[in-house]
């Protein structure tokens, strides 16, 4: 509320207030009484007069103070088609020249940014991105969009956001929309789909990988650099853009690093466990 319009506002409870008071009481009060009456008066506008500004005060938003964030997907890349060649360590005995991965699809639910101002265990001025369920896409078109939100400046040291597998009917609508996340024989539901091909000798091999792993997960942030940052600063009035990358490079190294011994994404059966553990990390959260 302007401040013009509260001095009018206080303007016209004063000239009420005494219209009322020399009609009614002061023609027939004598002179220290009508004094007394007028202060009391005057100090009774003057409250109600702070209580009306501190309320306009308090339900002021300051439209513009907040920062507007962006959320993101991409495909962690190398090249210009936004594929991922995964080469064979030294050590790896596979049959194959490379891997490369075209699509990911997960599936996870509300993610926040935790602020500084709390240690990790408190999330009392944690910011929230995106509530409820929702699919991040990875493939070779390049970057989605996945929300845009609108939250106080300030200092965040982490992003939380949980992996889960989809619930037949509470999801049904998103399994609808990605019926990868869904086996078609028995039913099973999955955090995570992968799609690519091996390559060897120039003869591509497709496979599909899946994963129902579950987990509430927090993390740092990422620089343009992919160095841990201790915090972002997002200042109000601004643009931020977080982007969630997926690497498969991490997908498909048994130890879930860059330099441990790459498994056959075909070989299920003996690497499943290797999936479901490094699928909680192929995904990382850089501020661009």
């Amino acid at each position: 509320m302007k401040n013009k319009t509260i001095g009018t506002r206080i303007a016209s409870i004063l000239r009420t207030l005494f219209q009322f008071l020399d009609t009614y009481f002061f023609k027939n009060m004598k002179h220290q009484n009508r004094q007394y009456l007028t202060s009391f008066a005057i100090v009774a506008a003057l409250a109600a007069a702070t209580i009306l500004t501190n309320g306009c005060k308090g339900s002021s938003t300051g439209p513009g103070n907040g920062s507007n964030v962006t959320m993101q997907s991409q495909l962690a890349a190398s090249d210009v088609s936004g594929t991922m060649a995964v080469k064979p360590s030294p050590q790896s005995a596979v049959d194959f020249d490379s891997i490369v991965v075209t699509n990911a699809i997960v599936f996870m639910s509300d993610v926040k940014l935790h602020s500084e101002m709390d240690d990790s265990e408190n999330d009392d001025h944690d910011q929230t991105i995106k509530t409820g369920p929702f699919v991040l896409v990875f493939d070779s078109s390049g970057t989605h969009v996945v929300t845009t939100a609108t939250i106080p400046p300030g200092t965040y040291d982490r992003i939380k956001f949980q992996f889960h597998k989809p619930d037949k009917t509470a999801d049904a609508a998103i399994l609808s929309q990605f019926p990868q996340l869904e086996s078609q024989t028995t039913g099973q539901t999955y955090t995570v789909w992968v799609y690519g091909y091996t390559v060897k000798a120039g003869v591509r091999t497709v496979f599909t990988v899946t994963s129902s792993a579950s987990e509430n997960v927090t993390v740092r942030l990422e620089g343009r650099d992919l160095d841990d940052r201790d915090n972002i600063v997002i200042n109000a009035n601004t643009l931020a853009t977080l982007a969630f990358e997926f690497d498969p490079r991490l997908v498909f190294h048994a130890e879930g690093t860059l330099f441990g011994t790459l498994f056959d994404p075909r070989d299920m059966f003996h690497h499943q466990h290797d999936v479901d553990d490094n699928v909680l990390i192929a995904i990382r959260v850089v501020e661009f």
